[in-house]
C-alpha cells in the first residue's frame, strides 16, 4: 500500500516549476510511482493538488491521509468539503472524488470509471481514505486547500463560499466542443483533469477524452462571469488554474496536439484558436509577459497553418489537410479539388477559416502585433472571392427546396401531402447523398435562401453548421477586420438568420439528439447580433433560442453571460444578476456603462421579477414586486426608455419592453 500525506505535499517543494505567473505558479514532480501537478497561487492564500497514482507489485492500494480533526460536508458548489473543527485553520475541498482511467501513450484517455473505496477514518485527528489501484489503469484525485481566513471579494470565507450558491451559480453552462454542460464549480472537474483541461465528452471515431482548448475557453468565461457577479474567490482561482493548464500544453512551436481523429496525434486549429481568445482575455486583464510570449507563439504557428490559393490565403481546419500522407488518416468522405488554385487537400471548411481570422485579429488587438496583416488581408480576399461565388442559381434554388422539406420538424414532415414527401424522399434518399458531386461541379458555399455550406471538400450536408457560421460571421463584424456596415457582410448574416427561421431547421434540431448542440451556437449568433442592430426582432429570436435551450436541457452559451473578453473588456463587463427564481434566465446584452438585461422565463407560469443580493442593489429601479415575467415570455431591463417597441405576443412568447422606475 501506497501512503500519501496530502499536507506534505502541499507544503513540500515536489519537482519544478513549469510556470510562473504573478501570484500563480505550476510545479511538477514524480517520485515512487506518484505524479504530482501543484498550482499555488500566493495572492489567494491557496493551492490546488492533482494526484496520479501508478499501481505497483508492491502497491495494489492507496491510502490519502489529511491530519487533524475536520468535519465531511456536502459542498452547495459540488464536491465535499473537510472543514476543521479548530477555527481559522484551512479548509480543504475535494471537487471530485478520485477517478480510475486508462491513458494511451500521449496522455488521451481511454476508459474511466470511480475508483473503489476500500476503508475511510475519520477521527482519532486525522481524515484517511485508502483506495484501490486497478490493473493499468492510474488513480487521479484533486484537493483544494484554501485559508480560511482569506475571502473573496464580497468578504465572504472560503467555508461560505463552498456552501452557499446562487441560482446563477446553479445553472447550466455550454461547452463548445464537447456539447456537454457544466452545472456547478466541481463540475469543472470534469474537464480539469491531472492539471490539463479535457473534453468531457468521448470524442468521435476513437471514443477518447482528448486535451480541448475550446473547452478551456467556456470554463475560463463560466468561472470569469460567476467571479464578477458573486465576487468570489473559487471562481478567480478556477480561471487561473485554467490559465495555468492552457499555458503548461503549449509546444515549443505554439501550437498545440490533439489526436481526437487519428493516432498522429493531429491538431485542430479550431481548438487552438480557444486557447489565443483565452489567453488574450487574461492578457488584457492583466498584462505579463508568459501571456504575451505565448499568444504571439500561437499566432506564428496559424500563420502557417495556411494553404495559398489565388485568391488569397485559406486557414486549414487541421494538420491532416497539409499533406495527401495526412489525409490518408481522415475519418471523413472527402473530395479532392483545385477550385480557386487551392491545394487538393485542403477542404475549404468555412468556420475554421473564419475562426482562424478573428484568433489572428484578436492577437494583433492585444498585443499591437501588425507582423500578420498582409495574411489576414489576403485571407479576407479570399474569403470575400469565396462568399461571391454564385453559380448556377437555376439549379441550387429548386434543389435546396427539395433538401429543405428534410429540415423541417417531424411532424411538419409527416403531414406533408403525398406530392411533398415524395420529394422529400427523393431528397434525402438520392440528392443529399450527391449534393457534394453537384458543388464540385458548380463551386460555391453561399447557397440561395441564406444557407451556408460549410465545406466544399467533405463529401456530406451538413446543416448542423448553420448556427457557428451565424456566429463566426457576427463575430467578423464585429472585430474590426471588415466593414461592419458592408452589405456584403452584413447581408450573409441576414440570410443566415432568415433561413434559420423560414426553414424552421432550430425545431428540427431541438427534437433529434444528434444536432440538438446545434442551438447553443445559433443562441450565441443571435447574441452577438443582438449587440450588433438592438433590433426588437433579433431579441425576441435570442429569447426563444433560449427557451429552446432549456427545453432540450442544454446549458446557456457562457457569453450570454457578459463575460467574453472578445466582446466586452472584463473591466468594462457588467456583472450579471442572480435571478431570485432559477427557472429565470438572465441574458447580460450590456456593459457597465450601458447595462441591459434580457430576462427569460422558461416556466409556464408568470414569475416576479426579482434578484438576488447582492447586485440587487445595483439597480434599484429594475426591482419592482409588482412586475412579473410573462410565462414562457420575457422583458428588456435598461435605464431609461427602450428602444424597442412593443411586439405582438405568440402563443407561447411574449416581448414586453421594460421601462424601470
Amino acid at each position: 500500500m501506497k501512503h500519501l500525506d496530502l499536507l506534505e505535499h502541499f507544503s513540500a517543494a515536489d519537482g519544478g516549476i513549469a510556470m510562473q505567473l504573478r501570484g500563480a505558479q505550476r510545479r511538477l514532480g514524480s517520485h515512487d510511482g506518484v505524479d504530482i501537478v501543484r498550482d499555488d497561487f500566493a495572492d489567494e492564500a491557496a493551492s490546488a493538488l492533482f494526484l496520479r497514482v501508478q499501481r505497483t507489485a508492491t502497491a495494489e492500494s492507496v491510502r490519502l491521509r489529511l491530519a487533524g480533526n475536520h468535519l465531511l460536508k456536502r459542498c452547495a458548489i459540488g464536491g465535499w468539503m473537510f472543514e476543521p473543527t479548530t477555527p481559522g485553520e484551512a479548509v480543504f475541498w475535494v471537487p471530485r472524488l478520485p477517478v480510475c482511467r486508462t491513458l494511451d501513450g500521449v496522455g488521451r484517455i481511454r476508459a474511466e470509471s470511480p475508483a473503489t473505496l476500500a476503508n475511510m477514518e475519520i477521527g482519532g485527528g486525522e481524515v484517511a481514505a485508502t483506495f484501490e489501484l486497478a490493473p493499468d489503469q492510474v488513480l487521479d484525485c484533486v484537493v483544494w486547500r484554501l485559508e480560511s481566513e482569506a475571502s473573496g471579494t464580497d468578504g465572504s470565507r472560503a467555508a461560505d463560499e463552498l456552501m452557499t450558491a446562487s441560482a446563477l451559480e446553479s445553472q447550466a453552462f455550454f461547452a463548445y466542443a464537447s456539447h456537454t454542460a457544466t452545472r456547478c464549480a466541481a463540475d469543472f472537474y470534469t474537464h480539469i483533469v491531472h492539471g490539463q483541461v479535457y473534453g468531457a465528452c468521448w470524442a468521435w471515431p476513437k471514443k477518447l477524452k482528448i486535451c480541448d482548448e475550446l473547452d478551456a475557453l467556456a470554463l475560463h468565461m463560466v468561472a470569469s462571469a460567476l467571479g464578477h457577479s458573486t465576487g468570489k474567490r473559487v471562481y478567480r482561482l478556477l480561471r487561473r488554474q485554467i490559465v495555468l493548464a492552457v499555458l503548461c500544453r503549449q509546444d515549443a512551436d505554439g501550437g498545440f496536439r490533439h489526436g481526437e481523429w487519428t493516432d498522429e496525434y493531429e491538431s485542430h486549429n479550431r481548438l487552438i484558436n480557444g486557447a489565443m481568445q483565452l489567453l488574450a482575455t487574461e492578457f488584457a486583464a492583466a498584462p505579463e509577459p508568459a501571456l504575451e510570449g505565448a499568444l504571439r507563439r500561437i499566432a506564428r504557428y496559424l500563420a502557417e497553418q495556411v494553404d495559398h490559393t489565388d485568391a488569397g490565403a485559406w486557414f486549414l481546419h487541421d494538420s491532416l489537410e497539409r499533406s495527401e500522407e495526412g489525409m490518408r488518416h481522415y475519418p471523413l468522405a472527402w473530395e479532392r479539388g483545385r477550385w480557386l488554385g487551392k491545394s487538393p487537400t485542403n477542404l475549404l471548411i468555412l468556420n475554421t477559416h473564419l475562426d482562424c481570422m478573428l484568433a489572428l485579429a484578436r492577437e494583433r488587438a492585444a498585443c499591437g502585433d501588425d507582423t500578420h496583416d498582409g495574411l489576414l488581408r489576403s485571407a479576407e480576399a479570399c474569403l470575400r472571392t469565396v462568399m461571391s461565388a454564385r453559380p448556377a442559381d437555376w439549379l441550387f434554388r429548386p434543389l435546396l427546396a427539395v433538401i429543405a422539406l428534410s429540415l423541417l420538424p417531424k411532424a411538419e414532415q409527416e403531414q406533408l401531402p403525398f406530392a411533398r414527401r415524395a420529394l422529400k424522399r427523393l431528397g434525402w434518399k438520392y440528392l443529399i447523398p450527391r449534393w457534394h458531386l453537384i458543388r464540385r461541379r458548380f463551386p460555391r458555399l453561399l447557397m440561395p435562401a441564406g444557407y451556408i455550406e460549410r465545406s466544399l471538400g467533405q463529401a456530406d450536408f451538413v446543416h448542423r453548421y448553420h448556427g457557428v457560421h451565424l456566429m463566426d460571421f457576427e463575430r467578423l463584424l464585429a472585430c474590426g477586420a471588415v466593414d461592419p456596415k458592408d452589405p456584403r457582410w452584413t447581408s450573409i448574416s441576414d440570410g443566415l438568420v432568415d433561413f434559420g427561421v423560414n426553414s424552421r431547421v432550430t425545431r428540427l434540431w431541438k427534437e433529434t439528439a444528434a444536432s440538438r448542440d446545434s442551438l447553443a451556437f445559433w443562441a450565441e449568433g443571435l447574441y452577438r447580433r443582438c449587440l450588433r442592430t438592438r433590433a426588437q426582432r433579433d431579441r425576441e429570436l435570442l429569447a426563444t433560442a433560449v427557451l429552446d435551450l432549456h427545453d432540450a436541457g442544454l446549458g446557456l452559451p457562457p457569453s450570454l453571460l457578459g463575460a467574453n473578453g472578445e466582446i466586452v473588456p472584463a473591466q468594462a463587463a457588467a456583472p450579471t444578476p442572480s435571478a431570485a427564481d432559477a427557472r429565470l434566465r438572465v441574458i447580460n446584452l450590456g456593459a457597465r456603462k450601458t447595462p441591459c438585461l434580457l430576462v427569460v422565463n422558461t416556466a409556464t407560469t408568470d414569475l416576479p421579477l426579482a434578484f438576488e443580493p447582492p447586485l440587487a442593489a445595483a439597480h434599484p429601479g429594475w426591482m419592482d414586486a409588482t412586475r412579473s415575467v410573462p410565462a414562457r415570455g420575457w422583458i428588456l431591463l435598461q435605464p431609461g426608455p427602450s428602444d424597442a417597441e412593443p411586439g405582438p405576443a405568440s402563443s407561447s412568447h411574449a416581448f414586453l419592453p421594460a421601462r424601470p422606475r
